[in-house]
């Protein structure tokens, strides 16, 4: 008990005279571009010690004063350049002019003296018309052994692309780049579909990295140090911008082109050609091949006016976006309902190869149907050459053709046709009160069936976004939202893919009179769209609750103001 005490007595003794200090280090990296230098990167540690804040900057190994840094991000970059280069830290950087006639696929590099950490965006196109696709590829190169983790805070602009992300492994592999092992991994691969002509810029993607650094108070010290023994430390990157231009299909476009963009087959198939009436069959087209698949819309086909056909079932199976072999099969409920022959038309495809460029039109077979009397006994089928007349309260009535003589009215029947003529008038002026009384009543029910209508409209359009809302996939959500809007506008005023644009809204609704106050929400709505899929959110249940009430109530606008 006594050595105890005694131990206790000296652990005491030792931790009054011993003295605490109190510290604290932040460390992160960015990068800085000059004229003469290019691209490259600074390291800043900012440390506090017992209130006392001090920072160091450090450049390819070599502090230099924080304040030549400052005033370069103010505007003022010679005096840091001359420094940099009399000093041999870093040399003047080549022309980009240079780099591009290597590689233009490798310009996104950021190639710096010493770089450990870096992002490769590259594309498989440069050159490519309207509707045409385009891959992506975001690379991670790294020499770092002590990598944590990254993420990516914000996505690039891709204005005037349709954008589809393909699924990866994000697995880092060993890559030689100009005789130098990097560890890379594919952190992000996009399949992009060109909307509009131009020189259209995908911005570059910015990356935070977490390293793992050791403290610099621990390195010196020969005891156990109880607190954080390691920091991270955050690096800044980004890839650089990449230019594509975008040819405008050639014209003239022909009849019936809906902008599909690629290499393509089209089949059809039935599978009866005889049958009795009220039975169904099912007729089918399925296209195969590369291109912008996923954007072909449901194909209208001049069925017989006998059969009722209804909306097709779609099925698909589109890989790395319709870049590799994809298939998209339509297939069609059709039940005739009348007895006889009839044709079902071939179906003309036309699409545009960028190969070739050239316009390419295939057609699907044609098909004779006989529809046999149904074993119900019903009249919906009356025969072309009718042999007996059937009267019909419907039809005119047969001529006659006896004649019936009727006696020269008397005094007492001229009476009986004057006083219907006195009160003829009288009762039409009253009917037409009864009715003007209920004619409210009317148009009232008419408004409440149109509401009705569009509501049915907004909730088949948004079917697929009320299911995210179920799955709670918030991103999957605001996409199937805005495609819901962009495929109703398509559809409701028979708007071409290429031509589907903000611009192209606001001429279609002045067009048709809609009010402006409408036109400026559904332009608000796909906007909020985009921004939310990437963008934080607390609440993310409530707010695609409220996009999605948002998006059926701007639909039954927009039916209203056209009805």
């Amino acid at each position: 008990m006594k050595k105890i005490l005694f131990i206790l007595f000296l652990g005491c003794c030792f931790l009054a005279n011993a003295q605490i200090n109190f510290s604290s280090t932040k460390q992160n990296s960015f990068q800085l571009r000059t004229n003469k230098l290019g691209a490259f990167y600074i390291t800043k540690i900012e440390r506090t010690s017992n209130g006392k804040k001090s920072e160091q900057c450090i450049i390819n190994g070599t502090e230099i004063n924080c304040e030549l840094i400052s005033r370069c991000q103010n505007g003022n970059c010679n005096e840091l350049e001359n420094y940099l280069i009399n000093n041999k830290i870093l040399q003047i950087s080549k022309p980009i002019n240079n780099q591009k006639t290597k590689n233009t696929n490798n310009n996104n590099k950021k190639v710096v003296s010493g770089n450990q950490l870096f992002i490769n965006a590259t594309t498989n196109k440069r050159e490519i018309y309207v509707g045409e696709q385009i891959i992506v590829t975001y690379k991670l190169h790294t020499r770092l052994n002590n990598l944590e983790n990254y993420e990516i805070p914000s996505e690039p602009n891709l204005n005037g692309f349709w954008k589809k992300d393909l699924s990866i492994s994000s697995r880092f592999k060993q890559e030689n780049i100009n005789g130098i092992t990097y560890l890379t991994a594919v952190i992000k691969k996009t399949v992009l579909t060109a909307q509009k002509s131009g020189k259209l810029t995908i911005d570059p993607m910015e990356v935070t990295c977490n390293t793992r650094v050791l403290n610099q108070q621990n390195r010196s010290r020969s005891w156990p140090n109880f607190g954080n023994v390691y920091s991270l430390k955050k690096e800044f990157i980004s890839s650089r911008p990449i230019v594509i231009n975008v040819s405008e299909l050639p014209n003239p476009k022909p009849k019936g082109f809906k902008g599909a963009v690629g290499e393509f087959n089209i089949s059809s198939n039935i599978d009866k050609i005889e049958l009795k009436a009220n039975d169904a069959i099912t007729y089918s087209i399925k296209i195969t091949g590369t291109g912008n698949i996923e954007l072909i819309d449901a194909m209208k086909i001049n069925f017989p006016e006998d059969f009722e056909v209804y909306d097709p079932k779609i099925n698909d199976k589109i890989i790395e976006g319709g870049n590799k072999r994809s298939t998209k099969n339509y297939e069609f409920l059709l039940i005739p309902r009348y007895e006889g022959s009839y044709e079902i038309p071939s179906y003309t495809f036309i699409f545009f190869n960028p190969k070739t460029k050239k316009y390419i039109t295939k057609k699907t077979s044609k098909y004779n149907i006989s529809v046999l009397k149904s074993d119900n006994n019903e009249k919906g089928y009356v025969p072309i050459t009718q042999q007996e007349i059937i009267e019909s309260n419907k039809d005119i009535n047969y001529i006659k053709i006896d004649t019936v003589l009727v006696k020269k009215s008397d005094k007492n029947q001229n009476l009986k046709l004057f006083y219907l003529l006195f009160f003829l008038p009288i009762l039409v002026i009253i009917i037409l009160r009864i009715i003007l009384f209920f004619k409210k009543d009317v148009i009232t029910n008419i408004l409440d069936r149109k509401h009705k209508i569009a509501n049915k409209i907004a909730n088949k359009k948004l079917r697929k976004a009320s299911e995210c809302i179920k799955n709670k996939n918030f991103e999957g959500f605001f996409e199937e939202t805005e495609k819901s809007l962009w495929g109703y506008f398509a559809d409701k005023f028979k708007v071409q893919i290429a031509d589907l644009s903000k611009e192209s809204v606001e001429s279609y609704f002045n067009d048709n009179n809609i009010k402006k106050d409408v036109e400026i929400r559904f332009i608000e709505l796909i906007n909020h769209c985009e921004f939310a899929r990437y963008a934080p959110s607390n609440n993310k249940d409530k707010q695609m609750s409220d996009i999605l009430s948002s998006a059926k109530k701007i639909i039954i606008d927009v039916e209203s103001e056209l009805k």
